[in-house]
């Protein structure tokens, strides 16, 4: 009787007690599972900020379709047999990966980034270093969060006395059974996408209609991503070595009109870390709003401006509008300090894994200091003045690059904090304690300097006060109490006079030991100065809302060749980061195999096209690209002749990076290889009709 009486209840009365019963349900599964939902409130709080942010937007990328997968199950879950809600608690653990939101939005959205990589655990000092730098620190708001809910939990579990969750055995089962099909479709995916990820062919990369790895698979897809990747993808194929060989010595590097202008020179390579070009140059037209406007306005002379930044940056301006120096008006760079290090000494770079920490030993015989010293005998040393694991370069650079010698800040007896908020070393104080044997007299040599001075965070530091009381009495970036990024931008400034001053010390001792005329001295920065404070202020430089995100991107690269007379020439035409190594080795009057590196030199006719792992992105001066269907920024005077020709070009560059992948997968150049390659390059260069041939024959191509 009473079924019959269920069955007669109009469908309104039905559908009301359906609502009912879910709601009771549905508030039992909160209160049960507060701290679940606390969690999953607190990271998608923290994941929208972050975007909006980083990005200027919110947004939702796909982590939140499997959190909604999640919930979802939790719920259904509430009306199965055996509805004891609480038994829900069994999916919490899938919510554990979400604590990758702090790393992995904060860190890579804050730089652009958008590839998780377990390697990137070894840099945790200065992940956390970026996330200081933002607006408010996500740290502190993610913790409490935890915590708040942590404690509200146990309170309220304590007060209600809310029993321990009784889960009957369909409900395990029936939870197991969601589990498993959420984890397992997500490993499908990943499989599958790491199966096209990992092909030898990259030219998909050129026509994916994604806006990058992060917004693509998420967070937690990238997790599961990465643990597939390590299922099933530890190791690249490397796949027919034959073929892998004729590729690797098919072509040689082009001649130019600078080739061999700095034969058998001494070499010097400097890293400036966050160099850029406004740190001391005024450009009126480039950088309307650059740190020297005030004092233009006030004196209404740019002339007297030009003149106080080079009271503050005498020596980068000696150096800048020196005749011999070649300056690379257009090169920029996309790419963090090791991979940036790593494009100026070996020309390429793997593509999934940090080269220093999976490849610290591998077998590079193209690398400049192992080619100079195994087709020339030169001594190659490489100084940095910071710690001599980070980076891992005490291994690194020794053993795969070919230094002679590493030597770090334990080693000049000036270790402080090279990547927080504390008295960072002085690069001046690096140059003048090893400047005999960074530049011996006694043999030729090829010396790599890493500077650290300018790496942020930038804050108020005593061992830069001196450059402070210099900047205030030519009334350039005083002091702002009420504007944090401008004081950033002022502590940024000093750390550039600092650099200033070591290549002051550098060149001095040059001169005055008679190395200057056959010595070539290369500098360029690493990246553009991407800490927060900083970086907010620069697209006020820029004097642009919207700011031209290839012009964010150039970073200073001059190369002195001696004191040769050259006319002070400016290169107008597209460079990057990666055309450094094949032009140092181009004014040295070495051949080597072209399709090992993925730049030219900057002398060649050959353009450039700047990839960057770390960012997942394309770019010249005039287009900015994950792929070249999703073009993020296009200047107004690229046409389509243009956009055919880069894609010709990102495509050869992708085509090597496949290579290049294979051979740090195998360590191809080990043993027998390597003896081979060095005999090739010995006959190479002893044959220079060979290179013009090949040249020819690239034209025609």
């Amino acid at each position: 009787m009473e079924e019959q009486t269920e069955q007669k209840q109009p469908f309104k009365t039905k559908l009301k007690n359906f609502f009912k019963k879910s709601g009771v349900t549905l508030r039992t599964f909160l209160l049960t599972n507060y701290l679940m939902c606390a969690y999953i409130v607190a990271s998608l709080l923290i994941e929208l900020t972050g975007i909006a942010v980083t990005a200027g937007k919110f947004y939702m990328t796909e982590p939140w379709l499997y959190l909604t997968l999640i919930a979802f199950a939790c719920l259904i879950s509430q009306f199965l047999p055996g509805h004891k809600s609480r038994y829900a608690m069994f999916l919490v653990a899938l919510l554990a990966n979400f604590t990758l939101d702090l790393i992995f939005i904060v860190v890579y959205d804050s730089t652009g980034g958008t590839v998780f990589d377990f390697a990137m655990l070894n840099l945790r000092q200065d992940a956390m270093m970026i996330v200081e730098s933002l607006p408010f620190s996500f740290t502190y708001v993610f913790v409490s969060a935890l915590i708040i809910a942590l404690y509200g939990t146990i309170g309220f579990m304590l007060r209600k006395r809310i029993p321990a969750p009784n889960v009957a055995n369909s409900a395990r089962i029936t939870t197991a059974a969601l589990t498993a099909l959420v984890l397992g479709g997500n490993f499908l995916l990943s499989y599958f996408g790491n199966f096209k990820y990992d092909s030898n062919d990259l030219s998909y990369m050129l026509e994916q209609t994604e806006t990058g790895t992060y917004s693509n698979k998420g967070i937690v897809g990238n997790f599961y991503n990465e643990l597939v990747r390590g299922l099933w993808f530890s190791e690249i194929d490397v796949g027919d070595k034959k073929e892998l060989h004729d590729y690797i010595y098919k072509e040689i590097t082009d001649t130019t009109p600078m080739t061999g202008k700095a034969a058998d020179y001494n070499v010097v390579t400097i890293l400036c870390e966050s160099f850029e070009w406004f740190t001391f140059l005024y450009d009126a037209q480039r950088y309307p709003n650059g740190f020297a406007r005030e004092a233009a306005v006030k004196n209404d002379d740019m002339q007297s401006v030009v003149n106080n930044l080079k009271k503050l940056f005498p020596n980068l301006y000696r150096f800048y509008d020196s005749d011999a120096t070649v300056v690379l008006d257009n090169s920029y760079s996309l790419n963090k300090t090791d991979i940036s290090e790593n494009e100026s000494i070996i020309g390429n770079y793997p593509l999934y894994e940090y080269i220093n920490y999976a490849y610290p030993e591998n077998t590079l015989p193209y690398s400049l200091p192992n080619i100079l010293k195994n087709m020339y005998g030169v001594e190659s040393n490489s100084f940095h003045d910071g710690t001599k694991t980070f980076y891992n370069r005490n291994i690194h650079h020794v053993k795969a690059l070919g230094f002679n010698s590493y030597t770090s800040s334990e080693d000049m007896d000036m270790v402080t904090d090279d990547t927080g908020l504390g008295e960072r070393n002085l690069d001046s104080m690096m140059f003048e304690a090893c400047k005999e044997e960074m530049f011996p007299t006694d043999r030729r040599f090829n010396t790599y300097i890493t500077t650290i001075t300018q790496h942020g965070q930038y804050a108020y530091r005593e061992n830069l006060q001196p450059y402070y009381e210099k900047m205030d009495a030519l009334g350039i970036l005083p002091y702002n109490e009420d504007d944090d990024d401008a004081n950033a931008l002022r502590f940024y400034c000093a750390a550039g006079m600092d650099l200033d001053k070591a290549i002051g010390i550098m060149l001095d001792y040059l001169d005055e030991n008679g190395l200057a005329d056959n010595t070539l001295i290369t500098l360029f920065g690493d990246h553009n100065v991407y800490y927060q404070g900083v970086s907010n202020y620069v697209k006020n430089i820029y004097n642009s809302d919207a700011p031209n995100y290839t012009e964010l991107y150039r970073v200073p690269v001059m190369m002195k060749v001696g004191n040769q007379t050259l006319g002070n020439p400016h290169i107008k035409k597209f460079t990057c980061v990666l055309d450094i190594y094949p032009t140092i080795l181009d004014l040295l009057g070495v051949t080597v195999f072209s399709n090992l590196t993925y730049g030219v030199s900057a002398f060649s006719e050959q353009t450039s096209v700047l990839y960057s792992r770390a960012y997942s992105k394309f770019m010249t001066d005039k287009i900015y690209f994950n792929s070249m269907s999703n073009i993020i920024y296009l200047s107004a005077d690229a046409d389509e002749d243009y956009l055919r020709q880069i894609k010709r070009s990102a495509t050869v560059l992708l085509d090597k990076i496949s290579h290049v992948n294979r051979i740090f997968a195998d360590d191809y150049f080990k043993g027998a290889n390597a003896t081979e390659y060095y005999n090739r390059l010995k006959a190479v260069n002893d044959a220079p009709a060979l290179s013009a041939q090949t040249a020819q024959r690239q034209r025609l191509a």
